[in-house]
């Protein structure tokens, strides 16, 4: 059964999907989208895995991030989305079809290190699955306007992020990044600022599983494995072949994947 809700994160009506199985109190996971201005309903890679989850037992909450979809509020770099991330979690877990004790968080992308920001220290959550998430945005965001924008746009876009801080003609600049446009100041100190991998290190965390397609064209293996070494043996590393950041091709593989780790976890 698929249900519209929709539910608050402080001042703004966050909406989404929540797909529940036949079965009563069943164990619940959470979808935080990656950047980009629909929402979970740009990419079907979402509805397919909430569907399969569904099929396997689980209850999945899909919702949009404020600023994005059909959620009200603006977005925030991945700093406000934290509160929204513990909200969707909450809503999640209230729900009477859910087991109230404790569930999953998959993330994709930003989507995962908000996640991360939002419910790692959460006792309530068993489990994330982190698809295609770097252990940092300085790295990431670097890469993305580089295959965007080529050498001379990524450093224009740096000198101009730092004169932003002081020169009123540039305020009103923004630049473009999945629909969503961003303040250049504002991208370089707040999103460029976020570090999974740091925030996991040392620190008693749930399990995490990093799922990275070999043709991603943003975040490479090797920072994958990078950032399975930071987090010290609470993690487990899947490459998907032949596939890249939004996991085309694969979307079943990634699925299966996801929830064969979840389900490690209930038995």
């Amino acid at each position: 059964m698929i249900s519209v809700v929709e539910f608050h994160s402080g001042d703004n009506v966050l909406r989404g999907e929540l797909h529940v199985p036949v079965r009563e109190r069943a164990p619940g996971i959470l979808v935080c989208h990656a950047m980009h201005s629909e929402g979970f309903r740009w990419l079907p890679l979402y509805r397919l895995f909430a569907e399969r989850a569904c099929q396997r037992g689980f209850a999945c909450l899909l919702f949009d991030f404020r600023g994005c979809g059909q959620s009200e509020g603006q977005f925030d770099y991945g700093w406000g989305e934290q509160e929204d991330a513990r909200a969707a979690f909450d809503f999640l877990l209230q729900r009477r079809e859910v087991d109230a004790t404790g569930g999953f968080v998959v993330g994709r992308s930003l989507g995962g290190t908000i996640a991360l920001y939002g419910l790692a220290h959460d006792p309530r959550v068993k489990g994330f699955a982190l698809w295609a998430t770097p252990p940092d945005h300085q790295e990431n965001i670097r890469n993305f306007i580089l295959k965007r924008y080529g050498r001379i746009g990524y450093l224009t876009v740096n000198a101009l992020s730092y004169l932003d801080r002081t020169t009123r003609p540039l305020k009103p600049m923004r630049i473009e990044l999945f629909g969503l446009k961003m303040r250049l100041r504002d991208l370089r100190r707040r999103m460029m600022a976020l570090h999974g991998a740091r925030l996991l290190a040392g620190t008693v965390h749930p399990p995490v599983l990093l799922i990275i397609g070999d043709r991603d064209e943003y975040v490479s293996v090797s920072e994958i494995q990078y950032f399975a070494k930071i987090i010290d043996g609470r993690s487990r590393v899947e490459i998907i072949p032949n596939t890249g950041h939004t996991f085309k091709g694969t979307e079943a593989w990634t699925t299966e994947v996801t929830l064969e780790w979840f389900e490690t976890f209930l038995k």
